[in-house]
């Protein structure tokens, strides 16, 4: 599976005090960033909550950070914001270079270094990436040879549905989905992802370390099946039985399942009602939907 992500944002970090600077910016350990390897982190604001979501790349002699698009101009401000006195700079390159994303969903992460080695010659470089919770390759490359990577690669992007129903199956959140300047990373499953409890002190790190202390947050991102015949829309709320007047939860997201082959959805659920097995009813403008199944994420059809 080759997914295009070339639409994201950006930038490369280059100085002496560039992996320190990172490492205090961001949630996950960037001092044991593997060269041309990625890894996965948020940036924060003081109180714990999301300005971004990202991803670390690391060179022999740089980084690279991509987001969503949407995030472009405020993720560059808030890196800025606190390069001081450091040796850091931040240069933008979202027009230089495309992004592809190779999975190996038969054989691993294996099979996508044979495909992406293929693609070697046109490929500025490859990084080993874990962006959709198994094994990946991120290909960066000049942005005019995305036609020749596809060539070499044998392979052409998967159509942006099937690349969201795939996201939605895997339980990855995102941003202006799952995903706000209001959401603790906690909230989105991001603790097992992008964050790191024993790496030293960053921005946020306070009310992270709190929450883990305290041992739950107050909802959780939940893969949800809807019963046949439920059309599922996004913003729908959930409620835990027909008699309940307060709301426990809303969909985010709405895909349909490969493996089942129905619809998937994501959404937010209260902490009391989000174990597993969970039966609640979805409503749309305070009219009955239908029942809907809480699952953990991802979603396990096993």
């Amino acid at each position: 599976m080759l997914l295009d992500l070339s639409d994201r944002a950006k930038f490369k970090v280059t100085g002496n005090d560039r992996v320190r600077f990172l490492n205090g910016q961001l949630t996950n350990d960037i001092l044991n960033l593997s060269p041309f390897s990625a890894i996965y982190a948020c940036a924060l604001t003081a109180k714990g909550k999301l300005c971004a979501d990202l991803f670390v790349a690391g060179t022999k002699d740089c980084n690279y950070l991509d987001t969503e698009a949407v995030l472009h101009e405020s993720l560059a401000a808030r890196l800025q914001r606190y390069i001081i006195a450091d040796d850091v700079e931040m240069e933008d390159v979202t027009d230089e270079f495309g992004l592809f994303h190779l999975i190996s969903l038969e054989s691993g992460d294996a099979g996508s270094q044979a495909a992406a080695s293929s693609g070697a010659e046109t490929v500025s470089f490859l990084i080993a990436s874990n962006r959709f919770g198994v094994p990946g390759i991120d290909l960066w490359f000049p942005a005019n040879q995305a036609a020749a990577v596809r060539e070499q690669l044998k392979q052409s992007p998967v159509d942006p549905e099937i690349a969201e129903n795939f996201r939605i199956e895997q339980g990855i959140a995102r941003w202006g989905k799952e995903l706000s300047e209001d959401v603790i990373p906690n909230e989105a499953g991001l603790d097992k992802r992008a964050i790191n409890y024993t790496k030293g002190c960053y921005l946020g790190q306070e009310v992270i370390s709190r929450i883990k202390s305290v041992g739950h947050v107050n909802r959780h991102l939940c893969t949800l099946i809807p019963a046949p015949g439920v059309a599922l829309q996004i913003g729908d709320k959930l409620f835990a039985d027909a008699d309940s007047v307060k709301e426990i939860g809303y969909i985010t997201s709405i895909g349909r399942s490969r493996s089942l082959d129905r619809p998937i959805a994501l959404g937010y659920v209260r902490r009391a009602f989000a174990a597993p097995g969970s039966i609640l009813q979805v409503r749309r403008n305070d009219s009955s939907i239908g029942p809907i199944e809480v699952h953990s994420l991802p979603f396990n059809s096993a």
